[in-house]
């Protein structure tokens, strides 16, 4: 049998329920991304001898219909679910159809919301056996294990489960300190033409397009971030490692276009010259963009990036003011956001900034300001969120999630601030000629980025339109 085969029973199905109603209701959708964290685990349980296939929720036409089908088609011994906070309740009811389907087979949920909130999400979710807390691999490979082998999994390290009327968790195993011993994630066993990211948030150059992940967890300690699975020690790949990754996608899949998921590609520990002078050397013309902070950059670094093929950085601003950088720990200033998109448009790279809106102890006047420092710096593009605490969070912690609705702004209050800083963005006569000069350098790509933005908006801005219609009536 073959992973391919969807036919054949699976000792392990691994499942990435459908979207939360979190996503949909941004004005700007990404798209559907490819999951790499289960096609980390989908190879890293190959490699230890453990059959497996993985089945996206979010591709499918008729998700709860064909989940069932796949069940009964594989009728695997344990299932695993991963979810964010966004798509908790979604994965809740992944596990329950997996019940009602298969009985008694383990239901074992991972991902940053059970990470954060063990105790909270077994009581919550019944269908759930485990959880996994922190990295994937080293637990889950353990428990499989464990479980086919009727063995009793109570000292599984890093694993989550009820005990009598309590929680019961176990101590995660270390880290992985190598990232370089993990296999690189099976692409092959997905539909890629599936996941193509949304255009009109100048995720990708040319299609297909993939993600990568070149690091895994984050030194800072911004209030508003969850580390609640890869932590705060920052690991690297080597660039050598990065670079083959790369070259498999490329002669494997045709794929010359990249998306780096981490933050820390420019983190100065990182040798991006060496990764950069691997690119250039192999002479593959590929495109890529990514995630930085905006107290990493240089001059020198982002000119290398861009002669490897860099064409869109996304800084996490976040803030237009002094006080919000002090109170979310963002450990960066004005200044040191105003130097990252000067030089970087300077160099011709596509410039993002995302901004946040509404954290504890801001003002509306406060996020006034985020407005105009948004439009002060003209990045390319620019995303604004309302402030959501996560679980994990510093602030999730300092302040429940009660507690938060005494410190910070009423939803409907940031979510209006959040549409009428993209009006006050995007429709300046300033920025249309900003952007207008973009269709020199690429035509094509402009104008598929401003058609898909202009329907986004268009369609957010009517459906909220509707909403108050009927509000009112």
């Amino acid at each position: 049998m073959t992973r391919d085969d969807p036919n054949r029973s699976v000792p392990v199905l691994l499942i990435q329920p459908p979207q939360g109603t979190f996503v949909y209701k941004r004005i700007f959708q990404p798209g559907v991304e490819i999951p790499l964290h289960l096609l980390y685990l989908s190879a890293y349980l190959t490699r230890e001898g453990i059959e497996n296939r993985c089945l996206d929720m979010r591709v499918l036409h008729h998700p709860e219909r064909e989940l069932v089908d796949v069940l009964q088609e594989t009728r695997p011994r344990l299932v695993g679910i991963s979810a964010c906070t966004t798509e908790i309740d979604n994965a809740g009811e992944t596990a329950a159809a997996v019940k009602r389907t298969l009985g008694e087979t383990p239901v074992v949920l991972g991902g940053y919301h059970a990470s954060a909130l063990p105790e909270e999400t077994l009581g919550r979710y019944p269908a759930v056996d485990y959880i996994i807390l922190g990295e994937g691999e080293i637990s889950l490979t353990c428990l499989i294990r464990r479980i086919l082998a009727g063995q009793d999994v109570l000292d599984v390290p890093g694993l989550g489960f009820r005990h009598g009327e309590a929680a019961r968790l176990n101590e995660p195993p270390p880290l992985v300190e190598n990232l370089d011993s993990l296999p690189f994630p099976c692409r092959e066993i997905m539909n890629l033409d599936r996941y193509v990211p949304s255009p009109g948030t100048g995720n990708f150059m040319q299609l297909p397009s993939t993600g990568i992940i070149g690091s895994r967890g984050c030194p800072y300690q911004c209030r508003y971030c969850s580390k609640g699975v890869w932590g705060h020690t920052v690991r690297f790949r080597s660039p050598e490692n990065i670079v083959q990754e790369i070259e498999h996608c490329i002669r494997q899949h045709g794929i010359h276009d990249f998306r780096f998921y981490d933050d820390m590609l420019t983190y100065p520990k990182f040798d991006i010259a060496a990764f950069c002078d691997l690119i250039l050397k192999a002479d593959w013309k590929i495109t890529w963009n990514c995630y930085s902070r905006v107290n990493h950059i240089t001059r020198e670094r982002l000119a290398m990036m861009k002669a490897a093929g860099c064409y869109h950085i996304k800084y996490g601003i976040e803030f237009g003011t002094e006080k919000a950088l002090r109170i979310a720990d963002k450990r960066a200033t004005l200044d040191m956001a105003r130097n990252a998109v000067r030089i970087t448009k300077s160099l011709g790279i596509e410039c993002k900034g995302n901004f946040i809106l509404g954290i504890p102890e801001e003002t509306y006047e406060d996020c006034v300001k985020t407005i105009e420092f948004a439009k002060e710096l003209s990045p390319d593009l620019v995303s604004f969120y309302p402030f959501d605490a996560f679980p994990g969070t510093m602030f999730y912690t300092k302040y429940g999630k009660d507690g938060l609705a005494k410190v910070c702004l009423p939803r409907d209050v940031t979510e209006e601030l959040a549409s009428l800083a993209y009006r006050k963005f995007y429709f300046r006569p300033s920025f249309i000629w900003q952007r207008a000069r973009r269709i020199l350098t690429n035509p094509r790509r402009e104008i598929r980025l401003l058609s898909n933005g202009i329907y986004m908006m268009g369609k957010f801005y009517a459906k909220r339109r509707m909403l108050s219609i009927l509000h009112r009536s």
